[in-house]
């Protein structure tokens, strides 16, 4: 598997763990996953809205690598005819799914099944209404080919919803000394091609349609909330600890010295002192489906 820049990798609400088996590795991305929904959640109503449109009432929904449930259990609550099936290669995960959709009372409607989901689907997967895919398509060895087993697991008419994130966060007012820094920083992950090597904005589109869907729609989702939520200080603190340690060779010394006070506790212009974080980021969703003849 290559990726462009690992140090991004486990920070984008998807679920893939590439097999490490490290159970802090999972304790840590399953935070990240967690933090992440909290602060930026809205984009699962409104992609749930436009799935909706095309399918009121979907039986058998599957969220490709569920990470710590996020999508499984928004679509478990949305679509309350469904079972969800959460396919991811982290039992450490699935087993956090599985409490959480207990914790819920969905555990009832809820599944987890371990996959590798590298080039396919598991093979009893069929009679598909949606397959959801979060932050996730990037991480696959082979995503055409699982987008093909895909298409074929979903029943004529079925939806495919693929999100990424375009933009990832920032948190400090854009026209402060720190917000430039971090609109520096900014550039130099996207200079670095992150997010499954789109150097920009990425496209799914072309790997879409090579499987077979016709794509409905494209949407932007947009976040930007000047009153954001308590957890933004711990999503902004582990962001950030995140991302500064894969910017040594391209950030100036000026900026990382900026970005170790942001992170030192003690320091009074420390992330976790300050009362004017925003966050702003960006996700794309497209949303395709299974043409009802072919």
């Amino acid at each position: 598997m290559t990726h462009s820049h690992d140090t991004h990798h486990h920070t984008h609400g998807h679920g893939h763990t590439h097999g490490h088996g490290d159970h802090h590795d999972a304790e840590t991305m399953a935070t990240a996953l967690d933090l992440d929904a909290a602060v930026n959640g809205h984009y699962l109503d409104e992609v749930s809205d436009l799935i909706a449109a095309l399918v009121p009432e979907p039986r058998t929904i599957i969220d490709l690598g569920s990470g710590t449930g996020t999508g499984t259990l928004a679509l478990a609550r949305r679509f309350t005819s469904s079972q969800v099936i959460a396919l991811d290669n982290s039992t450490d995960l699935l087993e956090r799914v599985a409490r959480a959709a207990q914790q819920a009372g969905l555990d009832g409607r809820v599944r987890t099944v371990p996959a590798d989901l590298d080039s396919a689907l598991p093979d009893d997967i069929t009679d598909v209404d949606v397959a959801w895919a979060s932050s996730t398509l990037h991480h696959f060895a082979d995503a055409q080919a699982l987008l093909l087993s895909t298409f074929r697991a979903l029943r004529p008419g079925g939806v495919l919803a693929v999100v990424e994130i375009e933009r990832p966060p920032t948190f400090l007012p854009r026209h402060s000394a720190e917000g430039e820094m971090e609109q520096r920083l900014h550039e130099a992950i996207l200079g670095r091609g992150w997010n499954g090597g789109w150097n920009g904005r990425p496209d799914w589109a072309p790997t879409i349609t090579a499987a077979g869907f016709e794509i409905v729609e494209t949407r932007d989702i947009p976040t930007d909330l000047a009153n954001p939520p308590a957890a933004t200080t711990d999503y902004a603190v582990e962001w950030l600890s995140r991302v500064r340690a894969g910017l040594t060779d391209v950030a100036s010394a000026d900026d990382l010295a900026a970005v170790d006070r942001l992170l030192h506790d003690d320091n009074p212009a420390s992330l976790r002192r300050r009362d004017d974080l925003v966050v702003r980021s960006s996700r794309i969703a497209w949303i395709a489906r299974r043409p009802e003849i072919s």
